[in-house]
C-alpha cells in the first residue's frame, strides 16, 4: 500500500511556496484545519458499516476493530464521527511547568489553526496550542519522519485500533503506523524506574466491575501527546479507563499526571470507539490495512535493488 498517501506519510517532501503547498494539501488529508473539522458537534447519519447497539455483549470483551473515524470504510483518518470527540486529547490543558513550557515551544505542529490567522485570533476560547500551526516545511513533528505516535496520539487518530484479548495481556494493534501496544493483564506491576523509555511505554491493566482500566508510564517524551504537540516527559503516568457501553460503543476516559510538565492532572475528553463489522481495504482485502510510515521514494529504491538482486540474468 505505498501508493497511499496520506497526512504526514510524505516525510522528505521538500514544501516551498504557495505552488508546493497547494500540491501538497491536493495530494493528502489536509494538514492546517480548523478544529473541530468534518463533524465535530455536527450530527451525521450513523455508518452502514458499524454494528447495532441493541445487541447483546460481554462488557469484559474487548476483541475486535474499534474505530473513530467518519470515513465510510472506518479509516482514512482526517474526521472523528460526531460522537467520537475531536483529536486532542482535552481543551482544558493546565499550566505548564517551567520546563513543560520550554518543551512546548519547542515542537511546532502542522495541525489545529493556522499561526497568527484570523481563524485562530477569532476562537480565543481555546488553548493557544490549537491555535499555532504552521506548514510541515518548518514543523517539528517526530511523525514527520515516521517516528511512532506513542499511545496517547494513536488512540486519538482516527483509523481503526485492533483489540487482540489474550489470557495474560491485550495488544493494541494500530493501523495508522501498524503499531503494537502491549497491556499486561498478568498482575506485574509497572517498573518505578524504567531503564529506557519507550515508544508504547510500559502498560498494566485491571479490571474494575465491567471497566478495564489500564496504567502506563516509560513514555518516550518524543511523542506528543497529541497532534497539536503538547509535550510530556518520560515520567508521564496515563490512566485509562475503558468501558463497552453496548455493542458498538467503547468509551474512553483518561487523566494525565506529569508533575514535571503540567502542574496538575490533564483530565482529557471522553472518547468513542464503534465497533467495525467490515474494513475493505483498496487492494480488497477485509482486516487491517498494512499502513506503515515509509518514505516512498525509500521504498522504491529497496524494491528495485530487491529485483536486480533477484533477475534471472543476475
Amino acid at each position: 500500500m505505498r501508493n497511499r498517501i496520506s497526512g504526514l506519510s510524505v516525510a522528505g517532501l521538500s514544501i516551498a511556496g504557495v505552488g508546493a503547498m497547494a500540491l501538497f494539501f491536493a495530494m493528502s488529508t489536509p494538514t492546517i484545519h480548523a478544529q473541530g473539522r468534518g463533524g465535530e458537534g455536527k450530527k451525521m447519519a450513523p455508518l452502514a458499516r458499524t454494528l447495532p447497539s441493541d445487541k447483546p455483549f460481554d462488557p469484559h470483551d474487548l476483541k475486535g476493530i474499534w474505530t473513530r473515524s467518519n470515513q465510510p470504510l472506518g479509516w482514512g483518518g482526517g474526521s472523528t464521527c460526531y460522537d467520537c470527540g475531536d483529536r486532542g486529547f482535552g481543551n482544558d490543558v493546565p499550566p505548564l511547568t517551567a520546563l513543560g513550557q520550554k518543551m512546548f515551544d519547542a515542537n511546532k505542529p502542522s495541525y489545529g489553526r493556522l499561526l497568527g490567522s484570523p481563524d485562530a485570533a477569532a476562537h480565543p476560547e481555546e488553548h493557544i496550542g490549537r491555535r499555532r500551526a504552521v506548514s510541515p516545511a518548518n514543523g517539528t513533528d517526530p511523525y514527520q519522519y515516521c517516528n511512532p505516535m506513542g499511545v496517547t496520539r494513536a488512540l486519538i487518530y482516527p483509523d481503526p485500533i485492533e483489540f487482540v484479548q489474550l489470557p495474560d495481556r491485550i495488544y493494541q494493534h494500530y493501523m495508522w503506523g501498524y503499531g503494537i501496544r502491549t497491556i499486561w493483564t498478568d498482575g506485574r506491576a509497572l517498573p518505578e524506574d524504567p531503564d529506557q523509555a519507550r515508544w508504547w511505554g510500559y502498560s498494566v491493566g485491571h479490571w474494575e466491575g465491567n471497566v478495564f482500566v489500564v496504567n502506563s508510564t516509560g513514555h518516550d517524551e518524543r511523542t506528543w501527546v497529541d497532534h497539536f504537540g503538547y509535550p510530556h516527559s518520560e515520567s508521564m503516568h496515563l490512566l485509562e479507563r475503558y468501558q463497552r457501553t453496548n455493542y458498538n460503543t467503547l468509551e474512553l476516559n483518561w487523566t494525565i499526571n506529569d508533575p514535571k510538565v503540567y502542574t496538575r492532572p490533564w483530565v482529557g475528553q471522553t472518547k468513542r470507539f464503534h465497533l467495525v463489522s467490515n474494513i475493505k481495504t483498496v487492494d480488497g482485502w477485509n482486516g487491517m490495512l498494512e499502513d506503515v510510515c515509509a518514505p516512498a521514494d525509500e521504498v522504491d529504491n529497496f524494491d528495485k535493488r530487491v529485483r536486480d538482486l533477484t533477475a534471472p540474468n543476475k
